[in-house]
């Protein structure tokens, strides 16, 4: 069992003891114990109550487990530097979560063609069928009309550029759902794009 599952459970002013064969060999106080000898295997603990004296919590070791030198007692850390702590971890975080930067820094919001109900498509797909008749017609008669045709029916997605980098495409998720009344759902990887409605900010 190693050290810091022992010593995750003292109070913070516990002296800790290294015990080798029965000999103290260093002490520390539970809260400055290094982090590196937490990580090592202990071989038995117990407290020690004594008569007159501090209650210390001693723990034994084999020969050779512990390092030649000890290290310096751990620095106690304030609740301020903690929570910086804290909040540089959410960052990177939100960092491993978003596309490299080449990929984000122009975003583009796509609009998707609405759903349409089935009665609606299988009238949408007999007036498609109509129209691509009459473009091979028109096609043969005159050419140019059927390439205006094709151009205007790829134009039905639109794709708008922003320059916005890294956590600001959350700021813009927000506007353009607050806009259209819709919550952005954040679809992860491989896009990494959030879908708002009929939109998407890629």
């Amino acid at each position: 069992m190693k050290t810091g599952r022992i010593t995750a459970k003292l109070r913070d002013a516990v002296p800790v003891c290294l015990m080798v064969e029965g000999k103290e060999v260093k002490r520390y106080k539970n809260i400055e114990l290094p982090d590196s000898i937490k990580e090592v295997e202990l071989l038995d603990f117990h407290f020690n109550v004594p008569m007159e004296g501090k209650i210390t919590f001693e723990i034994s070791y084999a020969q050779g487990t512990l390092p030649e030198i000890f290290p310096e007692p751990r620095a106690k850390i304030t609740r301020a530097e903690k929570a910086a702590a804290k909040a540089q971890k959410e960052t990177i975080r939100e960092e491993t979560d978003t596309p490299p930067a080449s990929a984000v820094t122009e975003p583009a919001i796509i609009l998707e063609e609405p759903t349409i109900p089935k009665a609606a498509e299988q009238t949408e797909s007999i007036a498609e069928q109509e129209s691509v008749e009459n473009t091979a017609e028109q096609a043969t008669e005159n050419p140019e009309p059927a390439k205006d045709a094709e151009a205007s029916k790829e134009s039905c997605t639109m794709e708008i550029n922003y320059n916005v980098i890294s956590s600001r495409r959350k700021e813009l998720a927000a506007a353009v759902g607050d806009f259209i009344g819709a919550a952005p759902v954040y679809q992860k990887a491989p896009t990494y794009a959030f879908a708002i409605g009929s939109f998407l900010i890629k």
